[in-house]
């Protein structure tokens, strides 16, 4: 009888074998802080991408503050609060803009590409401080003035000219419909990608923080974020829409004419021979199939033209 291998593990070298590693699990490490994704909205631009963007519009933000100063008494801050990317569909069932005043931009030969917003609270604010007016008592669902409505659009047209200076290079962007109440007259794609950018005005004399939002293509910050340039122009949806048609229409397909068919099985197959006679499933007067893709789109009689089969179809 042989002894025990010098390989077994028996209960004493367990107990070793744990008192020396320790018995006690080893804490799993921490997980490390990681950037929350969501795929609900669009990536078009990298982090390092996205940073260069707030950094820009960080000083857009500076020069908003000296239109402010220009027009009131009291010291502005205008900062960049954020900054985010959502596709169409999304972002406009959210918006609810029937009460926002709202002015649309785009290029200067083209339907308009984006546009800007604020809420009756930040216009009535606004609307205040220009006038220097002490009443806070106004709701912000007020009717405004037609003096009114005439400085708070000078104001944002000046603020939206200054939020278009730095894409006027690339793309010519500038004011196309004038101030207004109600839903912009801008088209989205549901699956365009959209940028979000909010600017936050602060009044150095108190009271609540205002802001205007712009939302527009992210394709039209491309080139502000340092994107490189898209090898090849951007169609339109109608554009797109047209060319794949014309694929479409040039796209070769078989057809075959089917006179009839059968079924038989494998033996009945090694049976055939010479001289046998096979029965179809249609009689000899019957129409033919025009099969497309394996589907009869047709029927139709056999014939003949300019010496070579035809079919005429007769529905």
């Amino acid at each position: 009888m042989m002894g025990p291998s010098a390989n077994d593990v028996n209960r004493a070298r367990i107990g070793r074998l744990l008192a020396a590693v320790g018995s006690r699990p080893t804490p799993d490490p921490a997980p490390p802080d990681v950037t929350p994704y969501d795929w609900r909205d669009p990536h078009v631009f990298t982090t390092a991408q996205r940073q260069r963007l707030v950094q820009a519009l960080g000083q857009v933000a500076t020069q908003m503050a000296e239109v402010f100063g220009r027009s009131r008494p009291t010291p502005v801050e205008v900062v960049l609060e954020s900054l985010t990317q959502h596709f169409a569909a999304g972002l406009c069932r959210h918006l609810e803009l029937q009460d926002d005043w709202c002015v649309t931009f785009g290029p200067e030969k083209g339907p308009p590409c984006g546009f800007a917003f604020l809420t009756p609270p930040s216009a009535m604010a606004w609307v205040t401080g220009l006038l220097g007016d002490t009443d806070t008592a106004r709701a912000p669902d007020q009717a405004l003035s037609t003096l009114e409505e005439s400085l708070l659009s000078d104001l944002v047209s000046a603020l939206l000219g200054v939020f278009l200076t730095p894409l006027r290079a690339p793309h010519n962007l500038r004011p196309i419909d004038p101030l207004g109440k109600g839903p912009p007259g801008v088209q989205f794609e549901p699956a365009e990608a959209l940028c979000r950018a909010v600017f936050q005005v602060k009044n150095s004399a108190g009271g609540p923080a205002s802001e205007i939002i712009m939302v527009l293509p992210c394709s039209r910050l491309a080139a502000l974020a340092g994107q490189p340039a898209a090898a090849a122009p951007r169609l339109s949806p109608q554009e797109l829409s047209q060319t794949l048609m014309t694929h479409l229409q040039e796209m070769p397909v078989a057809i075959r004419a089917v006179l009839a068919s059968t079924t038989l099985t494998f033996r009945e197959i090694l049976d055939l021979g010479p001289g046998d006679i096979l029965l179809f499933d249609k009689p000899v007067t019957g129409l033919a199939d025009l099969v497309i893709d394996g589907r009869a789109a047709f029927h139709g009689r056999p014939a003949r033209a300019l010496g070579q089969h035809a079919l005429v179809l007769v529905g």
